[in-house]
């Protein structure tokens, strides 16, 4: 059975359609129509999305910094209270555990992942504790998020909040209230550009939403569906757990060692490997893009092949507004996953001529969505 949000069932009126995606079923339309209008809000306005997929993981204790600095991918101990970062959990071999979100505090470290992996990593994180004065605990679903997405989410927030914030780098973080509801807002957008999380206790969730959506309107905030959402994420090649990424996954295979990893820090679980494919360039498969030709669209698990031969499969794929035409995200095998190179896909029986894109496809900006990579004229 499929995992539901928090506020499944409570998004709307009749129009509201759910379907699934990864573990989660979702919110796919708030309304029959709007997708076109909800894709509008996320690349040029704001969008307020129900983001409740995430689990808490509270780190406390004297020696804590260290704890995760020699676990975690990225370098922890250089965050300041009210800074926060993005980091993995590996295994030995380099495979992901958790695309996890660290925030610093003066007396504690919080870690926010997909609540399907947030179990794993409270397990493992006790398997690594010896002597060390930590203490780890499991907030399974105590917090709700909401996530404002656009180039005017933070504009929007100073609205609603009162108050400036002074948010500028992924994992910034701080507090403040909503008519009354204390919230740790955080900067971390879903779709490659701006956006910020609002955090606060789940029983405050549907007087939350529908504050935010009934004051924010008047201020351009609209609440959106994940069909909109989960279009915009594709086409700026954000990868998401539980749909391109799994424990099955070499992280640098996926192309987010560059964002998720510290090469300058000293060792963590799997940096040996790290370190070697980026010396090397030894990934056997790689994260690319899929331009596809004609009208016809790819799904999950379609495979892809090249001379006869499989070269891969899809793990996301969506009809692209900023692009006009269906795009796809997929694993690529070393030897056909050079940007340029001609494939197809086999979907339903047929197969779809298709062309190997670099990622983003949509760079996303602070004002606009500005196109990149375009296919070249002879697939157009």
């Amino acid at each position: 059975m499929p995992l539901t949000l928090l506020l499944h069932g409570k998004h709307g009126g009749p129009g509201v359609t759910y379907e699934p995606l990864g573990p989660w079923l979702v919110p796919w339309r708030l309304r029959p129509d709007g997708m076109r209008d909800d894709y509008a809000a996320l690349r040029g306005g704001t969008g307020l999305v129900d983001y409740s997929t995430q689990a808490l993981l509270e780190c406390r204790g004297a020696d804590r910094t260290g704890f995760l600095q020699r676990l975690l991918t990225n370098d922890v101990a250089s965050l300041a209270p009210g800074a926060g970062c993005r980091a993995a959990l590996l295994t030995p071999t380099a495979k992901l555990v958790a695309d996890l979100l660290v925030l610093a505090e003066a007396d504690a470290h919080w870690l926010l992942c997909d609540l399907p992996q947030a179990g794993v990593v409270a397990a493992t994180l006790e398997r690594y504790r010896f002597t060390e004065r930590v203490t780890l605990t499991f907030h399974e679903r105590r917090l709700a998020v909401l996530a404002l997405e656009g180039p005017r989410a933070m504009e929007r927030l100073t609205a609603l909040t009162g108050s400036p914030l002074a948010l500028h780098r992924t994992g910034d973080h701080t507090t403040a209230t909503l008519d009354g509801v204390s919230v740790r807002l955080i900067r971390r957008s879903l779709t490659g550009g701006v956006g910020a999380w609002c955090v606060f206790e789940a029983e405050q969730l549907e007087s939350v939403w529908a504050l935010l959506g009934e004051r924010g309107q008047p201020r351009g905030v609209r609440p959106v569906g994940w069909e909109a959402l989960n279009a915009a994420r594709i086409e700026s090649g954000e990868p998401w757990v539980g749909v391109d990424m799994d424990e099955t996954v070499l992280l640098p295979e996926t192309g987010l060692d560059t964002v998720l990893a510290s090469d300058a820090k000293g060792c963590y679980v799997g940096q040996e490997i790290v370190a070697r494919m980026r010396t090397y360039g030894s990934a056997s498969k790689r994260l690319m893009g899929l331009m596809l030709e004609g009208e016809a669209q790819a799904q999950p698990g379609d495979r892809i092949t090249t001379h006869g031969e499989e070269a891969g499969w899809i793990t996301s794929a969506c009809d692209s507004p900023a692009l006009g035409r269906p795009i796809a995200m997929g694993y690529v095998k070393r030897g056909a996953y050079e940007a340029g190179r001609r494939v197809e896909v086999v979907h339903n029986g047929a197969r779809l001529r298709a062309i190997v894109t670099a990622l983003p496809f949509v760079r996303a900006s602070s004002s606009h969505a500005s196109t990149v990579n375009r296919p070249p004229s002879t697939i157009a």
